[in-house]
């Protein structure tokens, strides 16, 4: 009988304790229907509606719409936000970074933070309909907005498929992490290689060039108007850039008359030849 009394005044006091944290709960501030926010902005309210930021709940808008309650107790006025449009980036990607600072905690370290863009240069916060990763446009055009020059890469006769879809900008770069080599996604080869594993290894022989200098040494990674999207129209070229001292019988061979992979196949490594022979 004792046992059973101190599980009823138990649950008793738990409820009691939901009650009080109930009544003690602030006004909804979401793109619920019903909170003060969608009275007035009706048409945002619906659109976050589909936003990923939604899942926040009744703070959803007063996450970055600082000073809500005093907004809603005005009956409206000035917008209120966590920054101004004429503060600094920094300032700006604080308040985003308050919340996934875990995932984008280098920005301000890498080169789009170094550029003074903020997080709204490329994402849309409330947009609708709602795109991956709440970019502004398509990737690929959020990107080229900037990066002109590196877009038209894509419309030479050697490239990478981005225009079909393939492939996106942020499957090779991290456009939130620090100013890392190439600003890639992984360490030199290491991005390539996720998708040309053939020539990853590991070999017995590994050509230094891959190994060390990495791929875009001898490739153009975006594209090229050369055969295998090389940096040089002739592979001769190419080879004797580094290999400028060769054996004496290469000595009649020059950058015009010679395919150096005709004999050094297997360029990329080796299990079997030193020199990539086989």
């Amino acid at each position: 009988m004792i046992s059973l009394a101190l599980r009823i005044a138990g649950c008793l006091g738990l409820a009691a304790c939901v009650a009080v944290m109930v009544a003690a709960r602030p006004a909804p501030t979401s793109a619920n229907p019903e909170s003060p926010c969608a009275s007035c902005h009706e048409d945002a309210a619906k659109a976050f509606a589909r936003n990923p930021h939604s899942a926040l709940g009744d703070a959803a808008c007063a996450s970055c719409h600082a000073g809500a309650d005093k907004h809603v107790a005005e009956g409206g006025g000035a917008p209120i936000l966590a920054y101004k449009n004429a503060d600094a980036a920094q300032s700006k990607t604080k308040a985003c970074l308050t919340c996934h600072a875990s995932g984008q905690g280098h920005f301000m370290s890498g080169p789009h933070g170094q550029a003074s863009l903020d997080c709204t240069a490329c994402h849309s916060m409330h947009g609708a309909p709602v795109k991956p990763a709440l970019l502004k446009g398509a990737e690929a055009k959020t990107c080229g907005a900037c990066h002109g020059e590196i877009m038209a890469k894509f419309g030479l006769n050697e490239r990478h498929k981005l225009q079909e879809g393939a492939l996106a900008c942020s499957s090779c770069h991290d456009p939130h992490g620090p100013a890392a080599t190439q600003r890639l996604g992984g360490f030199k080869q290491e991005t390539c290689i996720q998708c040309h594993t053939d020539k990853g290894g590991p070999f017995l022989y590994e050509h230094g060039a891959s190994r060390i200098e990495g791929c875009t040494v001898c490739h153009e990674s975006h594209g090229s108007p050369n055969r295998h999207m090389l940096t040089t129209q002739n592979v001769g070229d190419l080879c004797f850039s580094c290999h400028s001292f060769s054996l004496q019988w290469h000595g009649s061979m020059n950058a015009k008359t010679t395919n150096c992979t005709t004999c050094h196949s297997t360029i990329h490594g080796s299990n079997m030849s030193r020199i990539f022979i086989k």
